[in-house]
C-alpha cells in the first residue's frame, strides 16, 4: 500500500511495522468488529482451555458468521496448530465448519463458518499412532496428490499432512493402513469437495 501511495497516514512508519502490527484505517466506529476483537482477546487469554477449545468457543460465539483464519490463529495462540485443530473439530468431532473447499464454494479462501451449534453424532475416526506412522512412512511423508512435503513448509503456506480415508469412514471405511493415504490439508479438502 505504501509503495502504491495508498497508505493514508503520513505519520506511520510502515518500514518499522512488524507482520503482526495493525493500523486502524477507518474513522467510523465498527462496534461489531470491536466486540469480536474483545471476545477474541478474552478467549485467547484463557489458560484453562486448549487450542481446539478456544477455537470452538470463538466459532460458537459467531455461529453463521464468517470468521477469518487470522482470527482463529490469534485465538489459538499457536500459529502452526490452528488449521489442524479446525479440521479436527470438523472431521473428528462433527462440528459443521464450512470453508470454500468443504461445501461452501461461495466463501473466500481463508474464511470459516460454523453453520450451526449442532454437533454431529460421534463416531470413531481415531487412527492409532503406529498406523499413522506406517502410512506416513509408506508415502514418504509426502502428499500423494500434489507432492508437497514438510521441506517446503513456510509461514505463508502453513500446510500440514493428514491421512485421508480412501473408503470414507462414514461409509464404513476402516482406520487401517490399506484404507489410508497421506495428503496435505489443501488436497484433502479438494478430495472431499470432489467426493461431495
Amino acid at each position: 500500500m505504501q509503495e502504491e501511495g495508498e497508505f493514508p497516514l503520513d505519520r506511520v512508519d510502515v518500514e518499522a511495522m512488524r507482520p503482526d502490527d495493525y493500523v486502524l484505517l477507518s474513522t467510523t466506529q465498527d462496534r461489531n468488529g470491536a466486540k469480536r476483537w474483545k471476545l477474541a482477546n478474552d478467549i485467547r487469554k484463557r489458560k484453562d482451555l486448549g487450542i481446539k477449545d478456544r477455537i470452538l468457543l470463538y466459532l460458537r460465539h459467531n455461529v453463521g458468521e464468517e470468521v477469518t483464519g487470522e482470527e482463529l490463529k490469534y485465538v489459538a495462540r499457536k500459529g502452526s496448530e490452528w488449521a489442524r485443530r479446525v479440521r479436527e473439530l470438523r472431521t473428528e468431532e462433527g462440528w459443521s465448519i464450512s470453508t470454500r473447499f468443504s461445501g461452501r464454494p461461495d466463501l473466500a479462501a481463508g474464511i470459516y463458518v460454523l453453520e450451526d451449534e449442532r454437533q454431529l453424532p460421534a463416531h470413531d475416526r481415531y487412527i492409532s499412532d503406529s498406523t499413522r506412522r506406517q502410512v506416513l512412512r509408506r508415502d514418504s511423508y509426502q502428499c500423494q496428490d500434489c507432492g508437497w512435503t514438510y521441506e517446503e513448509w513456510n509461514p505463508s503456506d502453513p500446510r500440514h499432512l493428514e491421512l485421508h480415508h480412501i473408503e470414507h469412514h462414514a461409509d464404513g471405511g476402516s482406520n487401517t493402513e490399506g484404507n489410508l493415504v497421506t495428503l496435505c490439508h489443501v488436497c484433502h479438502d479438494v478430495r472431499h469437495q470432489l467426493d461431495g
